[in-house]
């Protein structure tokens, strides 16, 4: 009997090792393949924005129609393995932000990998571990989704900006529309604007080396934003997005979903929200 639970829990092992190493390759070429179709399918087109901070993975689609520019930036993905294993490559799995950009039915869209996400990512020699860590919201990772914002924008200057971040991404999203003054909104997705309280709750270390949305939260004061929560959100809790907006003032909305989580079902409803946010 002892020797048989020994053996289920060596294959117990196997197993969630087998899984680990599944997830790590499918971090290659096949999280790329996972990118390719979804942008495919959402007619934007693959790129890459060539940074003096980072090269980032873009998808873009403009039909030349007027309205405004909306630019979709990519969350955190797989930074960890587990709670204290960085991952090799944080390209994300399934990644909801360029679903997001893919379902947006507007005239010009822009989707912005994160630093050291898919193959651009996997090809900078910039890319370390911090980037995608302690340093995910470091000044030269908002410098180089700044930059690639920046280019963009000489295409089409009289489009308005619209930035949309989901989870870490809206941090990021917050960050860049701190430094700018054309942004005309500011979405965010699940995002822990309030970066200090987010690690306290889940007992997180301190993110060294980051910018953090409320130290700029005068600036952002000024910024229109909605920010969606999803109440049964284990991942980024309610009050961690309501303490920041809470600080931003009058030009913030908070809109908590009673049903979403950190994943559920934000594709899903995406045309509908997309619409409550900006104001149509």
């Amino acid at each position: 009997m002892a020797a048989a639970f020994v053996v289920g829990l060596r294959l117990a092992g196997l197993v969630a090792a087998a899984a680990l190493l599944a997830a790590c390759g499918h971090g290659g070429l096949g999280r790329d393949a996972t990118a390719a179709g979804i942008a495919q399918a959402g007619g934007l087109e693959a790129g890459t924005s060539k940074g003096a901070a980072f090269d980032l993975q873009i998808h873009r689609r403009d039909d030349g129609k007027p309205g405004p520019l909306f630019v979709y930036i990519e969350g955190d993905g797989l930074a960890y393995l587990d709670a204290r294993t960085p991952s090799a490559d944080p390209t994300p799995l399934d990644p909801l932000a360029l679903r997001l950009a893919a379902a947006d039915p507007g005239p010009a869209v822009l989707y912005l990998g994160r630093p050291c996400q898919f193959a651009p990512g996997r090809a900078d020699p910039r890319c370390g571990v911090r980037a995608w860590t302690t340093g995910r919201f470091a000044a030269d990772v908002v410098t180089s989704v700044d930059d690639a914002i920046g280019r963009e924008r000489l295409r089409r200057p009289e489009r308005a900006l619209v930035l949309v971040g989901y989870s870490g991404g809206g941090v990021i999203a917050a960050l860049v529309a701190a430094r700018r003054s054309d942004v005309a909104l500011l979405v965010t997705v699940a995002a822990p604007l309030d970066v200090a309280d987010w690690t306290r709750r889940l007992g997180l270390s301190p993110l060294a080396g980051s910018e953090h949305p409320l130290d700029h939260a005068e600036r952002l004061s000024t910024v229109r934003q909605v920010a969606f929560a999803g109440r049964q959100d284990k991942t980024v809790p309610v009050a961690s997005i309501e303490s920041a907006v809470a600080r931003f003032g009058l030009s913030a909305k908070l809109i908590v979903v009673p049903d979403f989580d950190h994943r559920c079902c934000w594709v899903r409803d995406w045309p509908h929200l997309r619409k409550v946010a900006s104001g149509e």
